[in-house]
């Protein structure tokens, strides 16, 4: 067939211009039967012919290959027919059937495998999202650490599908405090909280999936929504998509707020400057609405609850017991308390960024940051020093001394009793306010300028935190006098004993 163009220039020939069809025939140089053909022609709808059916010697075998690859739906995923393996089974199985080579069967498989898991997927309904709702999700990130590391992380966000707008907020891991925390720093910046909720069954939520839409929550993820008062929903098994606001706003943030990749160095601090970022990006237009999201996000708000005036204590309470050294292991790392706890009972309070260690009365005992990861160690030498100090001759016998930096055993072990003791004081009182390494530093300062007594050391540790620049020693110039040396001599003062002297 004719090209549209061509077939209304014939037309335009022979309607407008009135040219004769032997006249055609020379401009357009087709043949006569062509012009008359589409002279004539008046339906021009597109016509609607059936696919031919192939033929290929693979017919015979397709439906074995259907029958093992629907019964694929049944295996786990990892344990499925590949094309190779489909081939491999012809020749063991069918070795005088098969015709084709293996290309063959691969293009069959690939057809035949999109054909299968399409008719498996269930059409999805557009979803309304009226104002006031909100959808909750995690998603991985990386940073870099104080100590040029890159690490994984966790990034909670909050979105409202009705505007778009979203919030984020980052923690060490996906626990229930961290899942708490993330909420309860939103609903406060926004001053609002959503109505309803949509979660996907996250364990910090949900304590277990019975049958249908029966679920068992967590006792904490109750207590939390009770006093918020917002409708929790959750996700039907397996269809993330029903939260795709959320999740397209958890890869949208990644891509645009965390690239390149930070460096962090306070969580709190950079989850101030994410609510900044979010509100900046709410000023673009709506993707359908023409409008800015700020703007709609305002009726999302009219649409919220009023929240609690009384902030909600995000904690896990859980008792524990100390070992011989009076360290406690919480979600698998290690804490320290104080040595008069060692082989005690005790509690274990930690929030989504802090642990604290509480004696049976709940007073704290020991306070540290969390530690996110496995086989860690967060060790606060205070408790430990003190006892040491008041017991220097025992120091080397125990296990704390042994655990202390390299250079501070090496010093310690070069005094004598008052040595040790002046200087575990000295390290007692670097430790009330900064941590081991900067009572390293302030060691190593001191040694390196010649002086290793304990006052000294006190000395080089306020000259490193003070904030006081370093002055570098003095570098005299050639041309200064040499004095001569002077030796003093007493033995005119001495003669003066003995002596009356009149008044």
């Amino acid at each position: 067939m004719l090209s549209m163009d061509d077939i209304k220039y014939i037309k335009r020939l022979y309607e407008k211009e009135e040219l004769s069809i032997r006249e055609i025939m020379r401009r357009t140089g087709y043949h006569y039967e062509t012009v008359r053909k589409y002279l004539d022609m008046e339906d021009f709808n597109e016509p609607m012919y059936p696919p031919k059916e192939s033929v290929s010697l693979l017919d015979p075998l397709k439906p074995i290959i259907d029958q093992w690859l629907l019964d694929d739906l049944k295996a786990p995923r990892k344990q499925r027919h590949t094309a190779k393996r489909v081939f491999e089974r012809l020749q063991e199985e069918y070795p005088e059937q098969l015709e084709v080579k293996l290309r063959t069967v691969q293009y069959y498989v690939s057809y035949k495998k999109k054909e299968i898991y399409k008719s498996q997927q269930k059409a999805r309904l557009p979803l309304y999202h009226p104002p006031g709702e909100a959808q909750v999700d995690f998603g991985h990130f990386s940073y870099i650490n104080n100590s040029g590391d890159m690490v994984d992380a966790l990034k909670l966000t909050v979105s409202f599908p009705y505007s778009n707008q979203a919030y984020c907020q980052i923690f060490g891991g996906e626990n229930q405090q961290c899942l708490l925390q993330g909420m309860r720093n939103i609903f406060e910046h926004i001053g609002k909280v959503p109505n309803r909720i949509l979660f996907d069954n996250l364990s910090s939520a949900v304590a277990h999936m019975g049958n249908g839409h029966n679920r068992t929550l967590t006792d904490g993820f109750e207590r939390f929504m009770a006093h918020y008062k917002f409708e929790a929903a959750f996700c039907n098994g397996a269809a993330g998509w029903e939260k795709g606001n959320v999740e397209n706003k958890v890869g949208y943030e990644r891509r645009n707020m965390f690239v390149p990749i930070p460096t962090i160095l306070d969580f709190n601090q950079f989850n101030q400057s994410l609510f900044i970022a979010c509100e900046k990006d709410a000023k673009r237009e709506h993707y359908a609405k023409k409008i800015s999201i700020e703007s709609l996000f305002q009726e999302d708000l009219q649409e919220m609850l009023t929240i609690n005036p009384v902030a909600y204590e995000i904690f896990l309470l859980e008792p524990r017991k100390t070992d011989n050294y009076a360290k406690v292991t919480f979600d698998n790392n290690l804490y320290s308390s104080s040595p008069r706890y060692a082989k005690e009972n005790v509690y274990v309070k930690a929030s989504s960024d802090k642990v604290w260690i509480l004696n049976d009365s709940y007073e704290v005992i020991m306070e540290h940051p969390r530690l996110y990861g496995n086989g860690l160690e967060s060790m606060k030498w205070l408790p430990y020093i003190d006892l040491m100090s008041r017991r220097p001759a025992a120091m080397k016998y125990t296990e704390f001394y042994h655990q202390l930096p390299d250079n501070w055993q090496k010093y310690l072990s070069k005094q004598n009793a008052d040595g040790k003791r002046k200087g575990l004081t000295s390290l007692y009182t670097m430790l009330q306010k900064h941590d081991m390494r900067t009572a390293e530093d302030a060691l190593a300062f001191a040694i390196s300028n010649g002086v290793k007594d304990a006052d000294s050391i006190l000395a080089a540790y306020r000259t490193l935190t003070s904030g006081v620049q370093q002055m570098q020693p003095m570098q005299l110039g050639c041309n200064v006098i040499s004095m001569p040396s002077f030796t003093t001599n007493n033995n005119k003062y001495d003669s003066l004993f003995g002596q009356e002297v009149s008044v």
